[in-house]
């Protein structure tokens, strides 16, 4: 009889642990797939600006590159915005409700820009309408980081939760991925003129349609139960409560991701542009399609680098990496800048992306769960994605527009200014406290 009886208790925790392993699973693809389209979307328009511009800005204008990535910075100015109404949204009524309504929002951008009328045929309006969709998406954005920043670090066991974050950073280089695709595609299959004409539709359209097919995947997640003595989110889950309750977290939050952000948007945004121009103008139209498919292979590394980073974090802690990107950040980055601008070797320069890659990977893979673990459940979303928002609105979404606009003059101001940056991002991450307990530990860890 003993032995019937314990037979049966092997049974119900080897079924109990299936469950939870399939759970788990279906949180991270809740989670993810959506964060993957939200960011592609992003990328869509960082990625084909240099080829639109021209549809909404006048084509003779030299500053039509700057305009355009200025629009790209004014996304990151609304961020705030959106991290205030989607993080209290998400506090108040679930991590996946601020996700959906996110995507559903930033899809609905992606749309307008594959169907709105250029420069000749409508005249100004084209950028105005360029302009409200860049406010739309960058509310957007603003409020999904933090949804699924907080959905997924909440989702992960004590010993697993770094390796569970990190997969909001392989979806967030997983848009990048399928942006350079659709460019490579393009740029394969037709000319500059044709994607500046009609390309660049084609890939909005495919953004929007996969953000709106992505949310399929969050279905049936619910929101978490309140455990008992839990605060009350409507009430606790304010900004007021926020800048008096939660000050210190929230700027070393905000320190952290200063040149943790602009690096990120340097590395990905404005260094693919680089190549590419320095291809192109090395070997024409074969030049630009050489150095897509090198950014391609190189983001790839970098989002299966994510999960890997992520799991070592769970073992050595986040300060480690942390500490590790500001310090190898500061000469790698100068580097890096300088490099791409004058090397037209494939091998080398595939080389130099990924060595600057795993030096990002310290602080990408492992930065969305060092912040959700300082704020308590009540208020993390709000916390992390207010946080978050205000300096990447200052500081990661303007380098490229600073790249450009002082790049006439050489790249040693920029170089310098983002030094700085990474430089106070070092002194948050030695401030970091050590020791495995967090906030998620706590008692009424979620919600």
């Amino acid at each position: 009889m003993c032995q019937v009886f314990g037979y049966f208790q092997h049974v119900n925790r080897t079924e109990s642990a299936s469950s939870d392993r399939r759970r788990q699973v279906r949180v991270i693809l809740a989670g993810s797939v959506p964060n993957l389209v939200q960011w592609f979307n992003l990328y869509l328009y960082a990625t084909f600006a240099p080829y639109f511009r021209t549809e909404f800005f006048d084509p003779a204008s030299t500053n039509s590159l700057v305009y355009v990535y200025g629009l790209f910075a004014l996304t990151f100015v609304v961020r705030p915005l959106g991290s205030w109404l989607f993080g209290r949204l998400a506090d108040v009524r679930g991590r996946q409700f601020a996700l959906v309504a996110a995507v559903t929002l930033m899809s609905a951008g992606s749309v307008a820009l594959a169907v709105t009328p250029t420069v000749h045929d409508i005249g100004a309006w084209a950028a105005v309408i360029l302009a409200v969709v860049s406010i739309v998406q960058g509310i957007a954005t603003g409020g999904e980081y933090a949804a699924a920043t907080v959905l997924l670090s909440e989702s992960g066991t004590r010993g697993h939760r770094g390796f569970f974050a990190s997969f909001q950073a392989a979806t967030i280089v997983g848009g990048l991925v399928l942006a350079q695709t659709c460019l490579l595609v393009l740029l394969a299959s037709t000319d500059r003129a044709a994607i500046s004409e009609w390309g660049f539709r084609l890939a909005f359209a495919a953004g929007g349609a996969a953000g709106l097919a992505s949310l399929w995947w969050a279905r049936g997640l619910d929101r978490a139960p309140r455990e008992p003595g839990a605060p009350r989110a409507d009430r606790d889950a304010t900004m007021g409560a926020l800048f008096r309750d939660h000050r210190r977290p929230l700027v070393w939050v905000f320190l952290l991701t200063a040149g943790g952000s602009a690096a990120f948007y340097t590395y990905t945004v404005t260094v693919p542009s680089i190549v590419r121009e320095t291809f192109f103008a090395a070997d024409g139209t074969r030049g630009e399609l050489v150095a897509t498919g090198l950014v391609l292979a190189a983001f790839v590394v970098l989002m299966v680098l994510q999960p890997v980073a992520g799991a070592l974090s769970d073992r050595i802690g986040r300060k480690p990496l942390l500490v590790a990107f500001g310090a190898l950040g500061i000469p790698a980055t100068g580097a890096l800048v300088l490099a791409t601008t004058r090397v037209t070797s494939p091998p080398a320069v595939f080389a130099i992306l990924v060595c600057a890659f795993l030096v990002l990977t310290c602080y990408l893979s492992v930065n969305g769960i060092a912040k959700a673990e300082v704020f308590p459940a009540h208020i993390r979303a709000l916390g992390v994605g207010f946080g978050y928002a205000v300096a990447n609105s200052l500081f990661g979404g303007t380098a490229p527009l600073i790249y450009h606009a002082t790049s006439s003059h050489g790249s040693v101001d920029f170089i310098v200014y983002l030094t700085v940056l990474l430089a106070v991002t070092l002194g948050a991450a030695l401030r970091m406290r050590g020791g495995s307990a967090t906030a998620l530990d706590a008692p009424n860890s979620r919600l």
